[in-house]
């Protein structure tokens, strides 16, 4: 009973110290904007997802340049920029399965731009 009631109090530790993290910063590669620009009216959207492992802490973080993404789409300049994480069913799923061992994290980065 001891070893069983330390056994859950380390789980619940590493619950309570684990987090999965994505940073999303600008390399300055293109020019961006969180504000509506003028003539800024033509729509770009990324979708992308990076993996945890062993209840978020491995890696400790992801980071995606948001200039990068939206360039790698045509967009010489971006204004109103807007990033929404989220999870699928399937990633869901996949979580509780593997009781937090591996935890998939979906993005959508979405902006509107000046193209080439």
């Amino acid at each position: 009973m001891k070893r069983s009631f330390s056994l859950f109090i380390t789980f619940l530790c590493f619950f309570a110290v684990s987090c999965s993290q994505i940073n999303y910063i600008s390399s300055d590669n293109i020019p961006t904007y969180i504000s509506p620009k003028e003539n800024h009216n033509r729509k770009a959207s990324h979708k992308g997802s990076r993996d945890f492992y062993l209840w978020g802490m491995v890696p400790a973080e992801h980071i995606v340049n948001v200039d990068d993404e939206l360039a790698d789409d045509g967009l010489l300049s971006a204004a109103r920029i807007e990033v929404r994480e989220y999870q699928e069913f399937m990633d869901v799923f996949w979580t509780y399965l593997t009781l937090g061992l591996y935890k998939p994290v979906r993005f959508e980065i979405r902006g509107y731009g000046v193209r080439q």
